[in-house]
């Protein structure tokens, strides 16, 4: 049986364009401001949609208390989606915490941080060529003398 990329693919992102929308501009509740949606994954019967959302902060209890607050408010994202999009099924949506933003910013610290250590570990070696290079040169013209 082929598979259909194409209507996934539009469908996976009207969601999220309309997701986005409604989060930012519709839904009143205080806990979900800082969300963001990451990216959206529909099954192949179009059926479940999988929601990939991130925060600004990094605080768990934060993160927890958006997730309730988006937990509490999926009802009227799918009937608001439903009216909006025109599907014969509204996929269930599954709302998860998308930690790839968080990670990437520990992982770049992990990398600025190895990157200060190796250029101050060649700085070293240089320093120390340097002063090694001078010895021998201090030692070359004492030779003469």
């Amino acid at each position: 049986m082929p598979r259909s990329f194409g209507r996934n693919q539009r469908v996976a992102s009207a969601i999220l364009r309309e997701i986005a929308e409604i989060l930012q501009h519709e839904l009143k509740d205080p806990r979900v401001r800082q969300a963001t949606v990451t990216e959206v994954d529909v099954s192949p019967d179009l059926r479940n949609a999988r929601v990939y959302i991130s925060f600004l902060t990094d605080d768990e209890q934060e993160v927890k208390s958006c997730m309730q607050g988006l937990e509490s408010a999926k009802g009227y994202l799918r009937s608001t989606l439903a009216s909006r999009l025109k599907l014969r099924y509204m996929p269930t949506l599954d709302l998860r915490y998308d930690a790839l933003l968080k990670e990437s910013m520990h992982l770049d610290a992990l990398i600025a941080k190895g990157l200060g250590e190796s250029t101050r570990t060649l700085a070293d070696s240089e320093q120390s060529e340097e002063s090694s290079q001078e010895q021998e040169v201090q030692s070359s013209t004492e030779d003469k003398s």
